[in-house]
């Protein structure tokens, strides 16, 4: 599958540019605009108002990342969709308390999707949101739609969608242990987006060909354009593949949650 990603790294490979990514600044994020949640199987106009209401929570976490910020053009071709499925409504009466509920469970799930080019640039696994009520179903919706916790969803889809690829530009050998990489020098720094705590996946292209990750590597120092890494892990591995595989470029992609390797791994995929 031929994804923008996968494009923006070969366009960094072959033209062997300085960075792969635009400059982001504080005024410079990626505008996305947050779509009114859209319940799938109801035309319902009550449901749809009472789903409308995650919609400024859901604001309200975008503008949390540093990566994106909400704006109010619906012409903005990314845009932020969330599809609710799967709503089911029932009364129960507790057995303690003896009093009846109203109870609503359903489906959520995430997505960002350029329009223009008419492509997902991610989706996000899909979640449960359940809550209940004393008052009516109404009043059980409105309760879910403030409990459900965005946070690592708007994180997750916004991570993948856009994820910062930039090239390693040396390794050292570690000072006391020269077997084992020390230093990860990459060619992405502040005016991309790097950001304290940056993890960044680690895979070898060469030829047109991804491999597996083959390592995981932590910001340790960030320059603008520039920063500087650490391998928590396999670090003898990663200074081995370094140094034998001369003609290859090893790329390093962002990430937040141990899945989104998985998700670039597949998108890479042609």
């Amino acid at each position: 599958m031929k994804t923008r990603h996968l494009l923006a790294l070969l366009t960094c490979l072959i033209t062997l540019s300085v960075s792969a990514q635009t400059d982001v600044t504080a005024n410079n994020k990626n505008d996305i605009y947050v779509e009114t949640p859209f319940y799938a199987k109801s035309s319902d106009n009550k449901e749809q108002t009472t789903f409308a209401a995650m919609r400024a929570p859901l604001i309200e976490k975008v503008n949390l990342n540093p990566k994106v910020r909400s704006v109010e053009d619906k012409s903005c071709p990314n845009k932020l969709l969330t599809v609710i499925q799967n709503l089911k409504k029932y009364t129960y009466r507790d057995s303690i308390s003896k009093k009846f509920y109203y109870k609503v469970e359903f489906q959520y799930a995430l997505a960002i999707k350029n329009t223009e080019k008419n492509e997902v640039l991610s989706q996000g696994s899909s979640r449960k949101g359940y809550s209940q009520s004393e008052k009516s179903y109404a009043d059980a919706m409105a309760m879910a739609c403030n409990k459900i916790p965005y946070d690592s969803d708007v994180n997750e889809v916004v991570e993948e969608a856009f994820a910062l690829v930039g090239l390693i530009t040396n390794i050292e050998p570690d000072a006391k242990k020269p077997n084992r990489a020390g230093a990860v020098h990459i060619d992405l720094g502040t005016n991309h987006g790097v950001r304290k705590n940056q993890w960044f996946d680690v895979f070898i292209v060469n030829n047109g060909n991804v491999s597996d990750r083959i390592a995981t590597i932590h910001l340790d120092e960030a320059g603008p354009t520039t920063s500087v890494c650490k391998a928590k892990k396999d670090k003898e591995q990663l200074l081995a593949l370094w140094r034998s595989n001369k003609g290859a470029k090893f790329a390093v992609v962002s990430r937040m949650e141990n899945n989104i390797s998985r998700k670039w791994k597949r998108r890479w995929t042609l």
